[in-house]
């Protein structure tokens, strides 16, 4: 039997990074005589926050036990499929 997929995300340091643009315009609109460096900095403060903070969850995540389960926790019961006639077509 072949093994699941799992499924794929983005990784840390690139979904960062799609705050870049927003940052680099506010950069520029605030002081836009240092926005060059600004951009670079915040490029590479993003990245590495991007890389760390998923590190540091799945470490927290790791460190906490897991909930207990209640006793009134059923599962959800999912309603039936209302199926609607098609409409009268008119010209």
């Amino acid at each position: 039997m072949a093994p699941e997929k799992r499924e794929w995300s983005v990784p840390g340091p690139i979904r960062a990074l799609l705050w870049w643009p927003g940052v680099a315009f506010v950069l520029v609109m605030i002081a836009p005589e240092s926005a060059a460096m600004g951009i670079a900095v915040s490029g590479a403060v993003l990245m590495a926050l991007g890389a760390v903070v998923p590190f540091v969850s799945r470490r927290l995540r790791r460190a906490q036990p897991a909930p207990p389960r209640s006793i009134d926790d059923h599962p959800t019961v999912e309603m039936p499929t209302v199926e609607l006639p098609p409409a009268e077509r008119v010209a």
